[in-house]
């Protein structure tokens, strides 16, 4: 079941952990930066992260077994937190290492087969990327994003 609430500079959404509910996230972090004030760049790039991070909760968390995620968007001091919650086994991508690459080059992957740009997406779209384990099982990822200004050097839309 799908169910958003709402209040002053704080949304959340909870969502069924399939690929049928992509559009529904997307939508919800888009919203959630309008009405933060945030600009088109910050929303487009923050439902990108956003669209990858539950896509990959959904398709090798849950691995298609059932399981819910929570979604929450608050601002505070001109930066928009997003928050995506599960209880998939424990992942931590921000453990991937830091690759370094020359100014506007694509990142190559870190593993076999393409695997590993999806936390090189999240680190090039938001300011800053978090995860920690839940206490009670399952993980927490938090993407931050300025308000004000891009997270990469590209112009701004």
């Amino acid at each position: 079941m799908v169910g958003v609430t709402s209040h002053p500079g704080r949304r959340a959404l909870h969502v069924p952990g399939s690929v049928d509910h992509l559009a529904e996230v997307r939508a919800f972090v888009r919203d959630a930066v309008a009405e933060f004030g945030g600009s088109k760049r910050v929303a487009d790039d923050l439902v990108q992260a956003c669209d990858e991070a539950t896509c990959n909760v959904m398709l090798h968390g849950y691995q298609g077994e059932p399981g819910d995620i929570d979604v929450e968007a608050s601002v505070h001091d001109r930066k928009i937190e997003i928050r995506i919650l599960d209880r998939a086994a424990t992942f931590d991508p921000t453990a991937a290492p830091l690759t370094a690459r020359p100014e506007g080059a694509p990142p190559e992957p870190p593993r076999p087969g393409g695997m590993g740009l999806g936390i090189e997406l999240l680190r090039t779209l938001t300011d800053e990327v978090h995860h920690s384990a839940r206490p009670d099982g399952g993980n927490e990822l938090t993407l931050v994003r300025s308000i004000d200004g891009p997270a990469s050097p590209a112009e701004e839309d």
